[in-house]
């Protein structure tokens, strides 16, 4: 995804704020993090990060149901990206989570997005980033 800011349109909206369905994708220089922030209103906004970072493993055992598939409007050679949302402890940085049960998937082509949920127990929705063995993560910053 370039460094540019770009509007994906989610059809379903996004689980707790089905409202908003337009959504700038604000990526930070050099870093793996990024903003989503609603059109609509910008005060609703999340913080995203690219979850290879701290959990390497995570890319090879998403398993993506058909109907997110046909909301996103994909085929085998579609570009898709994927994100997590982070909650962040403004009191502790090291209290932040990431939400591994529901990543955000992007369509490149069409500029749609989707929240899935995964079914599987393995992953958590306040999953610790900052662990023993997530220690060294692959690229640090901030988004600005």
């Amino acid at each position: 995804m370039p460094n540019e800011p770009r509007i994906f349109h989610f059809p379903q909206g996004i689980p707790g704020f089905e409202t908003h369905h337009d959504f700038k994708f604000i990526p930070a220089e050099d870093v793996m993090l990024s903003q989503l922030i609603s059109v609509r209103e910008n005060k609703i906004g999340f913080i995203l990060m690219r979850p290879e970072a701290y959990f390497p493993e995570y890319l090879d055992k998403i398993d993506v149901d058909d109907e997110s598939i046909k909301v996103l409007n994909i085929s085998a050679d579609t570009p898709v990206d994927l994100w997590v949302i982070l909650t962040m402890n403004h009191q502790d940085i090291n209290k932040t989570t990431a939400n591994l049960r529901a990543p955000l998937l992007f369509n490149m082509v069409e500029g749609v997005g989707i929240q899935v949920i995964l079914n599987d127990d393995r992953y958590l929705t306040r999953q610790p980033v900052f662990t023993a063995e997530n220690s060294q993560p692959i690229q640090e910053g901030a988004v600005g």
